[in-house]
């Protein structure tokens, strides 16, 4: 049961062309270890600021005419059976709701309708183990959550985190196995700051040659894919 949400109360760079609060769930099934969140992730990690449902909910009310969505971020929010709820609630309010998800929950998508979907594809698929000890078949799952996106036809973008050890120059291309043409693919750099694994935090990102290198091998497979932010 979801009872208290991380609340970040506006964005303009979370939904496509839509200004947003973002609703942050508590855990993860996953435990990649550049993720940004991991007060939300790991009990111990720092304090996620979180309040009741009823509060978020209630700021949703309060804003409803200046935000046009809300962006179901976590953690992982497919791991609470009770999301499809929350986002029914949010589109009660006239807002439009995109989702972020790792893909591990495929079942979920058809059942949360987000208008926005975006999809990590962390790794190539010999290197979910590492990601995802817990989730033996997490390769096999972001297929099928890719496969359900690709049919359904609601908007998603695939978005890749260039993490040095699991995106890299020379393993893109197997990356690439999960893509096809006409996936909207975004390549982002790994930033070095709040981390699950504090070793994290000294990781020295890629440089512009790499990324670019990345980015290549990323369009020979999926065209559209491009790089955001610096």
């Amino acid at each position: 049961m979801i009872s208290r949400l991380g609340l970040q109360r506006s964005s303009l760079t979370d939904f496509p062309g839509v200004l947003a609060c973002v609703l942050f769930t508590v855990g993860c099934d996953f435990r990649c270890p550049w993720c940004h969140n991991p007060e939300l992730v790991e009990p111990g990690a720092g304090d996620p600021g979180l309040v009741p449902v009823g509060e978020a909910l209630g700021f949703l009310d309060e804003r409803k005419r200046v935000l046009s969505g809300a962006v179901l971020s976590g953690g992982e929010p497919c791991l609470h059976p009770d999301l499809p709820r929350l986002a029914d609630a949010v589109r009660r309010r006239g807002l439009k709701v995109k989702l972020d998800t790792n893909g591990s929950f495929p079942d979920a998508l058809a059942e949360v309708r987000a208008d926005y979907v975006a999809i990590d594809v962390k790794a190539r698929a010999a290197d979910y183990p590492r990601l995802a000890p817990l989730v033996p078949d997490a390769a096999a799952r972001v297929a099928r959550s890719l496969a359900w996106l690709r049919s359904s036809g609601a908007p998603f973008e695939v978005r890749v985190t260039a993490a040095p050890g699991f995106v890299d120059p020379d393993t893109a291309a197997s990356l690439a196995d999960f893509l096809e043409a006409g996936d909207e693919v975004v390549l982002q750099r790994f930033r070095p700051l709040r981390t699950l694994d504090p070793a994290w935090r000294s990781v020295e990102p890629h440089g512009d040659a790499a990324l670019a290198e990345i980015l290549a091998a990323l369009k020979a497979r999926s065209p559209k894919a491009r790089h955001r932010g610096g």
